[in-house]
């Protein structure tokens, strides 16, 4: 009877042993986001010259812009007719608003990139504008170290854009934003997926001088059977060519 007893109890021992190293497994103890835009530094230059200033995403108009501000006749003497009509302090994004970056751990792979762009209402094209920079890059880290300080997910995703188009001369603009999935590793019994949000475009600047502004959120959640973290990451690209990651 007794020896039945120690049995149970070193069983019982064991058991619960076994459920701490599990929790302890499964569990979220430490969340960290590094920028790591060195570390890929030679990816970010080749990612620049590749790109050729920007992607060809959509067919220009071939057509003479109209710039106007809001209230008021054409700018020039274009005839609206012939030309490409342009509001050129209302600023919006004919891009995506939401996408996929990573679905089920995986990196979500088409072979037309979901971008989002800031662009004078009435344009169909960022092509149709000039002057635009080489495209921006910025690359950030996310790591999760779960309860044996062992990394469980390992993710990172660059942020790219395009910035200062204008209409003849008129306003700083944004194109080609997204966020790529640049590495990930994610670790058994735990999900990650990820999906980027563009909540705003806006105008930055004035009337009469407009800048393009876009907020950019990286969303993510990263789950297991102990576990459910959910994150965000806050960027602000502005048509004069900056990159602000909102801590």
């Amino acid at each position: 009877m007794i020896r039945s007893l120690v049995a149970m109890a070193l069983t019982l021992g064991m058991a619960t042993s076994a459920f701490a190293a599990d929790n302890a497994y499964f569990e979220i103890k430490k969340v960290k986001v590094t920028d790591v835009t060195e570390q890929y530094a030679q990816q970010v230059e080749l990612f620049a010259k590749n790109a050729n200033g920007l992607n060809a995403d959509c067919n220009s108009s071939q057509m003479p812009l109209a710039p106007k501000f809001t209230g008021d006749k054409t700018l020039g003497s274009v005839n609206p007719l012939d030309a490409v009509e342009l509001i050129v302090d209302q600023i919006i994004n004919i891009g995506k608003k939401i996408f996929n970056v990573i679905n089920a751990g995986r990196p979500v792979v088409n072979i037309n990139l979901d971008t989002a762009n800031a662009l004078p209402k009435g344009l169909t094209c960022w092509s149709d504008l000039s002057g635009w920079n080489m495209p921006q890059s910025k690359v950030y880290n996310v790591q999760y170290e779960n309860g044996f300080g062992m990394t469980v997910v390992d993710f990172t995703y660059r942020v790219t854009y395009t910035a200062g188009g204008s209409a003849d001369g008129i306003g700083k603009y944004i194109t080609n934003a997204t966020f790529q999935p640049a590495n990930v590793s994610v670790g058994w019994g735990f999900q990650l997926d990820a999906t980027a949000v563009i909540p705003s475009v806006f105008n930055t600047g004035s009337k009469r001088d407009p800048v393009a502004g876009m907020q950019m959120n990286m969303e993510w959640k990263v789950t297991s059977p102990m576990a459910h973290e959910q994150s965000t990451e806050t960027y602000f690209v502005s048509g004069e060519n900056k990159l602000v990651h909102m801590e």
